[in-house]
């Protein structure tokens, strides 16, 4: 493949990644006037926010097999027309009802479906659910400007806008809520916040820089982590692959290039500084790597049913305190494009355990790892990473474009 066929091929990744964005916010690609049905082979599912993603094979009139682009809503409201993670599977047969693409290009926007064991999600009858029938409201840039009332105040603007209840109790269902809001209080809910719970065994709110320990980067891997582990076959021939690559002068997957998160252990190994928050109950971490957020939980909350797991890089993270330790258990990840370091892939049996302490008079935050993932290596895999703080210093706006990385050397050759 020619260095052209390849900057097309991730140019046109590009603008398939902007139209997604897009979708984020309007549905105005979608034609809300019709509803087809199409019925094909599973090849991704995705059970993830901002929304869920469906792809299928679908055979068209002339015999040809065409991947179609299926879009839904976030997790929380798919989740109340009854999907979760186990609705679909790569490789099921499944009927989707949707709204078309204007463009008549395979694609649409979800409205009901039929799964390969016969169970209807708000397709009519009994399991009809308003969620993902009614057309979703007109995108307001496109609507025509209508003046309020002439002697409106603002004040009557607020009265007529409220909700009818407040303060407003989610029950996991508002667009960005978490796939388990709703089954617990909130972090920063006022009565969480006001609970009775022991001291903790020292405050991380400050501004924390990641040490290198360059000087000594064969002894203890910088920002990654040496020894390797044992790989198991799986693991081996992944790492093979990347050394092989490397060897002959490329680069393979290097997720982070184009933009994909970091996730754990990753942001907390990384050169740069990382902001923590710490409230009673959680701890709030974003990275001057792209802004990446972490939080941990600290209000002795259960994880999330694996069912309802809206499964990401960053993971989820419930810690407690063992006097002066903080220990945290972070599972619940994703297996797409998801590395520990270059050459070490992970799956979703991912279990990172931390246990944090403070040293030197409260200015060096040491962290000892255990990585636990039998799909990729064998038994436990050990390191320690220091975080010293920071002062006069702030972690500012940080992001990724794709189109930044189409102009650095090495990635599309």
């Amino acid at each position: 493949m020619n260095k052209f066929l390849k900057f097309l091929i991730y140019t046109l990744s590009v603008s398939c990644f902007m139209n997604t964005g897009l979708a984020h916010h309007s549905a105005v690609v979608f034609d809300q006037t019709a509803s087809i049905q199409k019925t094909g082979l599973v090849t991704r599912f995705i059970m993830r926010n901002p929304h869920m993603v469906i792809n299928m094979e679908v055979e068209n009139d002339s015999g040809e097999k065409e991947l179609w682009s299926i879009e839904g809503q976030s997790i929380a409201a798919m989740r109340r027309a009854g999907f979760d993670q186990n609705s679909v599977t790569i490789g099921d047969t499944i009927t989707i009802r949707m709204y078309p693409l204007k463009t008549g290009r395979p694609g649409g926007l979800i409205q009901g479906m039929i799964g390969e064991d016969g169970t209807t999600y708000a397709m009519g009858g009994e399991d009809n659910t308003p969620e993902l029938t009614r057309p979703r409201l007109v995108y307001p840039a496109l609507m025509p400007y209508e003046p309020p009332p002439e002697n409106e105040t603002i004040q009557m603007r607020e009265e007529k806008t409220r909700p009818p209840a407040l303060p407003i109790v989610s029950e996991g269902l508002a667009p960005g809520d978490s796939s388990a809001t709703g089954l617990m209080l909130g972090a920063l809910d006022p009565d969480n916040l006001a609970m009775e719970r022991p001291a903790p065994g020292f405050n991380l709110t400050g501004v924390w820089q990641f040490r290198g320990e360059d000087n000594w980067r064969a002894n203890y891997g910088s920002f990654e982590f040496k020894p390797s582990p044992e790989f198991t076959a799986k693991g081996e021939a992944y790492h093979d692959a990347y050394i092989a690559a490397t060897d002959a002068g490329g680069r393979f997957e290097d997720p982070t290039a184009f933009c994909y998160p970091a996730g754990m252990p990753r942001m907390m190994t990384r050169y740069g500084s990382m902001m923590m928050l710490q409230y009673p109950t959680a701890i709030f971490m974003v990275s001057r790597l792209n802004n990446e957020y972490r939080v941990i939980f600290l209000d002795d909350r259960e994880s999330v049913p694996e069912n309802l797991l809206d499964r990401n890089w960053a993971g989820e993270s419930i810690g407690h305190w063992e006097n002066d330790i903080l220990v945290v258990e972070t599972t619940g990840f994703t297996d797409e494009k998801h590395l520990i370091q270059a050459g070490v892939k992970t799956g979703t049996q991912l279990k990172i355990i931390e246990r944090i302490s403070i040293i030197n008079d409260g200015n060096t935050l040491m962290t000892e790892y255990v990585f636990i993932d039998p799909e990729y290596w064998v038994g436990e895999w050990k390191h320690t990473k220091f975080r010293d703080r920071v002062l006069r210093s702030d972690v500012r706006e940080a992001n990724c474009l794709f189109e930044d990385t189409l102009a650095l050397p090495g990635l599309i050759d």
